[in-house]
């Protein structure tokens, strides 16, 4: 089976409205080149302080499930909406990934589970567990009619067992949204990504957030948002600006490579 994937990359701000307005022309403009399943990044309905992100949290999480249900309905696709802040039980918040099915259905919700506490040399210490709490399970695996599907978040990539447990889980496309910082992107986000692919032959689709993301300049992405093939290959990639990045996936290719070299059944440990 073949059919068209996509992942938009976008500049999010404080402004959600304005965010959403934003995702749903690129997702439409990726619809419309044929992705029946599209993933949008981390962070893509809200990026501001912790303190905006509290006093807003009741919006957010409204207007970005609505946005979701909606725009996922109409075009009638699978969305991802790669992360987003939602209410637990602690206090805190969640870092939530969600998919609509192309009847606007949720199907998959995963917590982010690795929360990112770390000094990468870009003037911020990031300390996400301070107000994010980790959903502390491996994501669920959904079947659709375009194969299984699955999606971890951001800092999660660092972590090769989980995508391991995806793998055992029978994972086939798997979704990494996310929001890099410029260092670690520049020295990591490439050769994680493809080998997370190549070690569990799996297709992955990593939306990311790219540029400036607040009026002083301070908080900077990555972007370089691409998909890959369960062989390792850069299948498409956008660099800085924003946009979406789309390919074929193949399953039946897929299946070929894991039968030519079945290095999964091959496993000692």
């Amino acid at each position: 089976m073949k059919f068209k994937a996509a992942a938009v990359q976008v500049t999010s701000t404080a402004r959600v409205s304005n965010n959403l307005t934003k995702c749903r022309q690129l997702v439409e403009e990726a619809a419309s080149a044929g992705a029946k399943v599209i993933g949008l990044p981390e962070n893509f309905s809200f990026m501001g302080s912790e303190a905006e992100k509290k006093n807003l949290l009741g919006q957010i999480e409204e207007e970005t499930n609505a946005f979701l249900q909606e725009t996922a309905k109409d075009l009638g696709i699978y969305l991802l909406g790669g992360g987003f802040p939602t209410k637990a039980p602690t206090g805190k918040v969640y870092n939530t990934a969600v998919i609509r099915d192309p009847e606007g259905k949720e199907v998959f919700r995963y917590h982010k589970a690795h929360l990112f506490n770390a000094v990468v040399g870009d003037g911020f210490n990031y300390s996400e567990s301070n107000s994010t709490e980790s959903g502390g399970k491996v994501p669920d695996v959904i079947q659709t009619e375009y194969g299984k599907i699955s999606s971890a978040i951001c800092y999660d990539l660092r972590f090769p067992e989980l995508f391991r447990a995806l793998s055992e889980k029978g994972v086939e496309l798997c979704f990494l949204p996310a929001a890099f910082t410029v260092p670690t992107g520049e020295a990591h986000w490439h050769v994680l990504l493809r080998a997370r692919a190549i070690e569990n032959f799996m297709y992955v689709l990593a939306p990311g957030q790219t540029g400036v993301h607040d009026p002083h300049g301070n908080r900077k992405t990555f972007g370089h948002s691409l998909i890959i093939s369960p062989w390792g290959e850069i299948l498409d990639e956008i660099n800085a600006e924003e946009g979406f990045v789309i390919a074929e996936i193949d399953l039946q290719k897929l299946s070929e490579i894991r039968n030519q070299l079945p290095s999964l059944n091959h496993r000692l440990f």
